[in-house]
C-alpha cells in the first residue's frame, strides 16, 4: 500500500486537496451562495500540484492569499493552505525557492497580525508575529527535515546497490582468478605427467622389440608416475568439491621447492638427461612462492619433453636469495642421444602438444601474482631458455 502511495504521489495530493474542499462545497453551491467560500475552494486548489510542481502551487496559493488580505479582514479557513504549501516548498522545491518560501512565509505572518489584529484591544503586536511566525517555521521547518531524511536514504539506497554491484563484480572476479588458478594447477599436473608417459611409453615400445628388460623398467615409471598425478588429481577434484571428509592422505601437501629433486629425477628416469644447481635451502621459502618454483621447473622441462630434439641436455638452476628466488631452466636444443639412453620422442615421432602455449601464459600468471618477472625464449645457436625471479618470504616470519 505505501509503495502505491508513493508511487502516485499525484493522486495522493489530489485526494487530500478534495478531503480539504469537500467542507466548504454545501457554502459554495448552496441557496444562500458565499463568496467567501469559493474563494477558499480556489485557494485550496493549488495544492493538488504541490509535489509535481511545487514552486507554480506555492506560488498560486500565496497570490491568493495575497488577494484574500485585500478583500477581507478576518481570518479563512484556506489559509491552511499556506502551511502545506510552506511544507511542499521545503521538501521539493529548489534551494532558491526554499529560502523565497520561508521569507514569503514570514512576510505573510506580519501582514496577516497587521491586518487581522490591528483593532484588537489588549493584543500584542510583537508577539502574535512571532507567534505567526513560529506557525510558518513549523511546518517549513518539518518539510526541510523530510526532504534531508528522503535524501539521506536514498544515498543509502544507491551505496546499497553499489555495494550489491561491487560485491557481484569482486565474485565474479574470484571467480574467475579461482579458475584461473585451477586452470593452471591441472595444466602443471596433467601436461607434465601425461609428458612423461608418453616418452616413456614410446621409449617401452621401442625397447620392447631389443631389449625387453629396459621395457619393464619403463612400463614401472609409467605406472608410477600415473599413480601420482592421479592422486594429485583426485587431491584437486577434492578441493574443488570442498570435501571435508577427505583423509589427510587424499590431500597431499602441494608441492614445494623442497620437492625439485624428486621432480627432476622422474624426469630423468624419462630419459631427460638433467642437471641441477641448487644454491640456499628452499625450506626457506613460503608455500606459495615454493609452489610456484616448482611449477616453472616442472613447465619448463616439460616443454623440454615435448619440443626438444633428440639428445637434448638441461639444466635446472635454483638459487634464493636474501628475498627472492632466481630460477633458471635451459637446454640446448638437442644433440647426438647418448649411448645407452632411452629414445624419447624424437626417435619414435613428436610427443603432442598439450595446446597452444598455456604452459608460458600460466608461468606468467603465477609470477605476477608476486610481483616477479619472467623471461623466456630461445638461445643463440640452439636450445631453450625460462628464467625467473621470484619474491618471497622466509617461512615462519
Amino acid at each position: 500500500m505505501v509503495g502505491r502511495i508513493r508511487a502516485h504521489p499525484g493522486w495522493v495530493d489530489a485526494a487530500l486537496t478534495g478531503m480539504l474542499i469537500v467542507p466548504l462545497i454545501p457554502f459554495a453551491l448552496g441557496m444562500s451562495a458565499s463568496i467567501d467560500a469559493a474563494y477558499q475552494i480556489l485557494i485550496f486548489l493549488p495544492l493538488a500540484w504541490r509535489r509535481s510542481a511545487p514552486v507554480a502551487s506555492f506560488a498560486a496559493v500565496s497570490a491568493l492569499l495575497a488577494g484574500q488580505l485585500l478583500v477581507t479582514d478576518v481570518p479563512y479557513y484556506a489559509d491552511l493552505s499556506l502551511l502545506l504549501s510552506l511544507y511542499a516548498i521545503a521538501a521539493y522545491g529548489p534551494l532558491w525557492a526554499r529560502r523565497a518560501g520561508l521569507g514569503v512565509g514570514f512576510l505573510g505572518a506580519v501582514l496577516s497580525t497587521a491586518d487581522w489584529y490591528r483593532d484588537s484591544p489588549g493584543t500584542s503586536t510583537v508577539a502574535t508575529v512571532v507567534m505567526m511566525s513560529l506557525v510558518v517555521l513549523a511546518p517549513w521547518a518539518m518539510g526541510a527535515y523530510m526532504r534531508t531524511r528522503r535524501e539521506y536514504i536514498a544515498g543509502l539506497e544507491d551505496r546499497a546497490r553499489q555495494l550489491e554491484r561491487d560485491a557481484a563484480q569482486q565474485a565474479t572476479i574470484a571467480a574467475a582468478a579461482e579458475r584461473a588458478r585451477i586452470a593452471r594447477e591441472m595444466h602443471d599436473v596433467v601436461a607434465h605427467s601425461l609428458s612423461v608417459i608418453v616418452v616413456q611409453a614410446d621409449g617401452a615400445l621401442y625397447a620392447s622389440r631389443t631389449r625387453p628388460e629396459v621395457a619393464v623398467e619403463t612400463l614401472q615409471t609409467i605406472s608410477r608416475t600415473s599413480r601420482a598425478s592421479l592422486a594429485e588429481m583426485r587431491r584437486l577434484l577434492g578441493l574443488l568439491r570442498g570435501d571435508e571428509d577427505a583423509t589427510q592422505a587424499e590431500r597431499t601437501p602441494m608441492p614445494t621447492a623442497a620437492d625439485i629433486g624428486g621432480l627432476v629425477e622422474q624426469v630423468r628416469r624419462s630419459g631427460l638427461d638433467v642437471r641441477t644447481e641448487l644454491v640456499g635451502d628452499p625450506r626457506e621459502i613460503d608455500p606459495a612462492a615454493g609452489l610456484t618454483v616448482y611449477r616453472v621447473v616442472q613447465e619448463a622441462l616439460t616443454n623440454t619433453l615435448k619440443h626438444a630434439a633428440s639428445g637434448v641436455r638441461a639444466r635446472v638452476q635454483v638459487a634464493i636469495a636474501g628475498d627472492h628466488v632466481l630460477v633458471r631452466v635451459e637446454d640446448d636444443g638437442g644433440a647426438a642421444a647418448p649411448a645407452g639412453r632411452l629414445p624419447d620422442a624424437a626417435d619414435v615421432g613428436p610427443v603432442p602438444s598439450a595446446g597452444g602455449g598455456h604452459g608460458i601464459l600460466g608461468i606468467r600468471e603465477r609470477i605476477a601474482l608476486h610481483d616477479g618477472t619472467v623471461e623466456a625464449g630461445p638461445l643463440l645457436g640452439g636450445g631453450f631458455r625460462v628464467e625467473a625471479r621470484i619474491p618471497y618470504d622466509k617461512e615462519g616470519t
